[in-house]
C-alpha cells in the first residue's frame, strides 16, 4: 500500500450509485419527498496520510447540538462561505476551522461522487487530499467532540461492516440499519455512503 497504489486506486472510475445503494435504505422516503427541492452545495475533506507503514484517514465526531447531525461521525466539512473560490477551497477551509489542518496542506487527488442529504438539502462533494505525513490536528471544541484516525486496512476489513438500531431525531428507530464500525464508532448516513465508495475504490 504505497503512494502509487493509493493514487492508482483513487483514479478509478467512480462507482457512485452502486456504492451508495446499500446504505440508502433510510433515505428513500426523504429522496422522494424532497426530490423537487433545491440542492445546496457543500464539501467535505477526506485527508489521507501514511503512519506506521499504513494509510490512514480522518473522521470527526461532531459535538452535541440541537440539529440533524448532532453527535454523528463525519468528515470535516460544511457549506461554502460567500468568499470561497470553489468547493475544494471550502473543504480546505472547513478542515482548518474544525481540525486545524492548514489550507495549503495536502495534495488534492480526486473528488468522489456527490452525496445528496435530503433532510438538510445539501449536495456534498467529497474531496480527497494526500499528505506525506500525519498532519498536526487541533479540534474546535464547538464543532468537534473527537478526532478519529482510521486505518485503511480497518476500512477494508469485513469486520467494519455491520448493522445497528439507530435512533434519529424525533425518536424514530432505524432497525438493523447498515453502517460501519470503525475504532468502536458507528458511522452511518451520508458519511457511510462516501466511505463505501472509498472502500470499493481501495479494494
Amino acid at each position: 500500500m504505497d503512494k502509487n497504489w493509493l493514487l492508482t486506486c483513487l483514479q478509478k472510475e467512480l462507482p457512485g450509485e452502486v456504492a451508495h445503494a446499500p446504505y440508502k435504505r433510510y433515505r428513500q422516503t426523504f429522496e422522494e419527498k424532497y426530490a423537487a427541492h433545491e440542492r445546496r452545495p457543500a464539501a467535505v475533506a477526506i485527508h489521507m496520510y501514511p503512519e506506521n507503514s499504513a494509510w490512514h484517514f480522518i473522521l470527526i465526531e461532531r459535538s452535541t447540538y440541537n440539529g440533524q447531525h448532532s453527535g454523528q461521525m463525519a468528515f470535516p466539512g460544511g457549506k461554502p462561505d460567500p468568499t470561497d473560490l470553489h468547493l475544494e477551497f471550502t473543504a480546505r477551509r472547513e478542515s482548518l476551522e474544525e481540525i486545524g489542518i492548514k489550507i495549503d496542506q495536502g495534495q488534492y487527488i480526486s473528488c468522489l461522487s456527490k452525496v445528496w442529504i435530503p433532510v438538510s438539502g445539501f449536495e456534498v462533494s467529497p474531496f480527497v487530499f494526500l499528505h506525506e505525513q500525519a498532519p498536526l490536528l487541533q479540534p474546535d471544541p464547538r464543532e468537534v467532540q473527537e478526532i478519529i484516525s482510521v486505518s485503511v486496512s480497518d476500512l477494508l476489513a469485513d469486520s467494519s461492516l455491520t448493522s445497528k438500531d439507530i435512533e434519529i431525531p424525533g425518536g424514530q428507530i432505524l432497525e438493523a440499519h447498515p453502517c460501519f464500525l470503525l475504532n468502536n464508532k458507528i458511522v452511518w448516513g451520508a458519511t457511510a455512503l462516501m466511505l463505501n465508495e472509498l472502500r470499493i475504490m481501495l479494494q
